[in-house]
Parts: C-alpha cells; structure tokens; sequence
C-alpha cells in the first residue's frame, strides 16, 4: 500500500505538473496574441493618422494655392494700375523737362 500511496502522489505531482506546463503555454501564447493584437491597432491608428495628417496638409495646400493666385491677380492688378500711371506723367515728365532745358538755354 505504502508503494501506491506513493505512486498515486508521484501520478498527482506529474499531472499538476502537466497542468503547470499547459497553463504556461497558454499563457504565453495569450500574451503573445495580445502583443500582436496591440502591435496591430498601434500600425492601423498610426496609418490612419497618417492619413488624417496627408488630408489636412493637401487641404492646407489647396488654400494656400488659392491664395497665391488671388495675391497674384491682386498684384497684377496694382502693377498694371501703378504702370498705367507712370504711362500717363510720362507726357508731363517730358514737357517738365523739355521747358526746364529751353528756359536754362545753353549754361
């Protein structure tokens, strides 16, 4: 009996070790699919970021287009006006300075 009494604990000790075993593989392999699980959302919330990101940035790019042209229509504008100007004294510039040589005569 002695030697059943100890075969039966040895029996016991040998399936809770197997139970031990088992558990620690699933424990790992839980932690394991966790990680990959998290490694996963990390990729997808930082591609979508990313996107977000590139969205904004070509939005930012089409205003920023947007109001280049109208700064350049505007200018335009302002050069043609200030050119126009310069057009209309330039008749008064040349009497000014044509009566400015006759009246001087040859000093």
């Amino acid at each position: 009996m002695p030697n059943t009494v100890l075969k039966q604990i040895e029996e016991a000790e040998a399936a809770a070790e197997s139970i031990r075993l088992d558990a620690v593989r699933e424990a790992r392999d839980m932690l394991k699919s966790v990680e990959e699980a998290g490694i996963s959302q990390a990729r997808q919330a930082a591609k979508a970021l990313s996107e977000e990101t590139q969205k904004r940035m070509d939005a930012a790019r089409v205003l920023i287009r947007d109001e280049i042209k109208s700064l350049e229509v505007r200018r335009g504008a302002e050069r043609e006006a200030m050119r126009n100007l310069a057009m209309a004294r330039v008749k008064d510039a040349g009497l000014a300075v044509f009566e400015r040589i006759v009246s001087d005569g040859n000093r």
